[in-house]
This record gives C-alpha cells, sequence and structure tokens, in this order.
C-alpha cells in the first residue's frame, strides 16, 4: 500500500513539472464579442457634395472598441453601399483605430453609382430633382485579418443623406474695385487685391480695414468711374454703421469701426452694404470661460489679417475646442477638423486623450497665457 501510494506522488509531480516546463505553448482563444460594434457619433441631416470640394473630408465616423478576448488584435473596415442590405459594398477604410474619415470624393462616387447629378435641368423618372439620394455605411470588426475571418461583428447601418450641388448659372454681374488708405493692405492702388467679384447680383470680399476714407470704382484704373457713399445712400441702400461719409468732394467712404478683417457684402438685390467678422472663439475646460459661451470670458480669437487668427489665451492642462459662430455648439472645429486639413498643430496640443467622441483639443504644456495664432494660409497653430 504505502508503494502504490509512493507511485501516485511520483506521478503527480512528473506531470506538475511537464506543465510547468510547457507554460511557453499556452494559447489563448478569441471569442466573440457580446458587446458588439456600434457608431458612437450620428449622422448630419445632409451632406452636401461638389466636385470643386472632393479633397474635403465631409465627415469622421467613430464607433466603440470591440473586444474578441486577450492578446487579440481587432481590425475594422468602414463599409459604404448604396443598399441598405449591403449587396455590394465598398471598403471606404480599413483601420485598427475606433474612427475614420471618409471625404466628398468617397461620397460622390456613390452619388453617380445612384444616377444623381447636378444639373437642375434634369429630374428623375416621377420629375423630381435626380440630386438627392441615401448611401449607407457600417462598421465591421474582425479579429486578424483578411475578409474571411468567421469571427467578427458587423455595427447597425447608418444612412447618409447626400445632396449633389447643382450647378446654377451665374447671371453674369460685372466685378468693381475697391481703393483707398482704409485698406490696409491695398492703399490708393489699383491692384489685383482690390477687386470685388459678383455672383447672382452680390459682390463679396474679405479686406483689412483701418482708419481712413475709400470709394469702388467700376472699372480697373479708371478714376473716373468712382461709386461714392452718396451714390449708394441715393439709391435706397441701407449702408453698414462701420461707414460714414467722408463728406468730401470725391464722395468718399470713411471707416469708422473697430480696425480688423471684414467680409465686405454689397448686396444689390436687397441693396444693403454690410461689414462682418470672421471671428474663431476657444471653448472648453482649458481656457476661459470653460464650457459655456460667455460673452465676457469667451476667448476671442481675431482675424489680424486675411485668413490669420490670433489671441492671447490661459491655457490649462484640459480640452477644448474652436467655434466659428459664436453660442453655436453646431460650428466647432475639433482636432481632427485641421489634422485632416494638413495642419501642424503646436505640439503642446493633442488630441483629446480619453477618446471622446468630440475629439476636442488637449492642452498638455506648461499653463501659463499665451499668443495663439491659427494661420489658414500656412496650415499651422502655433503659441508663443
Amino acid at each position: 500500500m504505502k508503494k502504490l501510494i509512493f507511485t501516485l506522488i511520483a506521478f503527480t509531480s512528473l506531470l506538475g513539472f511537464y506543465a510547468c516546463d510547457n507554460e511557453d505553448y499556452l494559447v489563448f482563444t478569441a471569442t466573440p464579442d457580446a458587446e458588439g460594434v456600434e457608431f458612437t457619433t450620428s449622422a448630419a441631416s445632409e451632406y452636401l457634395l461638389s466636385d470643386e470640394t472632393e479633397d474635403n473630408i465631409i465627415e469622421r465616423f467613430v464607433w466603440n472598441e470591440a473586444d474578441f478576448g486577450a492578446q487579440t488584435n481587432v481590425n475594422y473596415d468602414l463599409e459604404g453601399s448604396i443598399s441598405s442590405t449591403f449587396d455590394e459594398k465598398t471598403v471606404l477604410a480599413i483601420t485598427s483605430e475606433t474612427n475614420a474619415a471618409i471625404t466628398v470624393e468617397q461620397l460622390l462616387v456613390f452619388a453617380n453609382e445612384l444616377g444623381l447629378d447636378n444639373d437642375p435641368t434634369t429630374t428623375d423618372e416621377n420629375g423630381l430633382p435626380d440630386n438627392k439620394g441615401e448611401v449607407f455605411v457600417r462598421v465591421r470588426a474582425y479579429a486578424g485579418t483578411g475578409t474571411g475571418n468567421a469571427l467578427e461583428v458587423y455595427s447597425s447601418v447608418q444612412a447618409l443623406p447626400i445632396t449633389v450641388v447643382e450647378k446654377i448659372a451665374s447671371e453674369g454681374c460685372p466685378s468693381i474695385y475697391v481703393l483707398g488708405a482704409a485698406l490696409a493692405d491695398i492703399g490708393w492702388n489699383f491692384l489685383a487685391e482690390s477687386e470685388i467679384l459678383c455672383e447672382n447680383d452680390v459682390l463679396q470680399g474679405k479686406f483689412a480695414f483701418t482708419e481712413g476714407n475709400f470709394r469702388f470704382f467700376e472699372e480697373n484704373g479708371d478714376w473716373g468711374s468712382g461709386l461714392g457713399y452718396n451714390y449708394y445712400s441715393d439709391l435706397g441702400y441701407t449702408i453698414d454703421a462701420g461707414f460714414v461719409s467722408a463728406g468730401d468732394g470725391d464722395d468718399n467712404f470713411t471707416f469708422v469701426g473697430t480696425p480688423g478683417v471684414y467680409t465686405l457684402t454689397i448686396d444689390n438685390i436687397n441693396k444693403e452694404i454690410t461689414l462682418t467678422t470672421n471671428s474663431l472663439w476657444a471653448v472648453g475646460y482649458a481656457v476661459p470661460g470653460g464650457f459655456t459661451f460667455d460673452e465676457t470670458n469667451t476667448v476671442e480669437l481675431i482675424e489680424i489679417s486675411p485668413d490669420v487668427w490670433q489671441a492671447s489665451i490661459a491655457l490649462t492642462n484640459d480640452i477644448f475646442r474652436f467655434f466659428s459662430i459664436f453660442n453655436d455648439w453646431d460650428s466647432g472645429l475639433n482636432y481632427p477638423y485641421f489634422a485632416d486639413k494638413g495642419y501642424t498643430i503646436d505640439p503642446d496640443f493633442q488630441v483629446q486623450s480619453d477618446g471622446g467622441a468630440d475629439a476636442n483639443f488637449e492642452f498638455i504644456g506648461t499653463p501659463d497665457t499665451y499668443t495663439l495664432t491659427i494661420d489658414a494660409n500656412n496650415l499651422t497653430i502655433t503659441l508663443e
């Protein structure tokens, strides 16, 4: 009996030694994800498509992380189709991240498949405009690589309403020219920059205004073709409060607003001359004012020259994003918005590290007051 017990103990010890000696051959088995994968962002109400904007990022889709078990690599395909059943599909992006961007050009391919066009004179078989349709997207999450892997899950299908922008023939209105000391970058010179282009009887241009006088001219280089303040006033135009009559013999305008960059609009249909600013606003926990639009504390980035915005801003280690319209949450411009356009972004900024769906800027530098500059001409965001 003692001999039998000794033999069993020896055999058990041998098995234990063998198991320890082969630890390196343990196999981790991937299992289906009970939670699945779903979009965490919603589609817009409409996606406008045109050949002129085909290179633009039109949407960035974000989804949750799929989990197939320990030590399992997960990849994602963002798929698109003109059919909600995905009888035929196109892979729009392949990534190991939980987000992917698509361009206008990719949606235009689907628009062509649907037979949509930009001609306002054509219609579908029911006599309706043929520039609107729907595209469908979904996410496929799978373990490993390739399309034949059985371990996969799909998200719900999301519909994207698309509209091809129709070409509207211009009514063919002529340009005019603006000159004067009030135009900081032009002065009293007929330059290419002094031309204001016209479309459908509305003239519009962006200019840096400063103190001084100016007037408009119908002909390039012709000083006798001037159009002054009283010319427009006598025709019944409503003129922006940033302008007054110079009261001189040349019938000039005088700029009396705050010096800066403005969009100047001459609307010959509604008989209005207006100035609008093009500021950006920084909103978030990292900046004064927090995540609210506060007229006193929210930091406004002033356009100091055409397409260059700047402000002095106190930054702490937290998140924020920019907005192009004050008090409009839909006008947000987050980190991927600038990164996708090719901006070089100061290394003290990174995309929101906790993976939040808003993909805000996150300031990771030394808390202090900085001069923040967004330069859309040179595609840079810098801190000094």
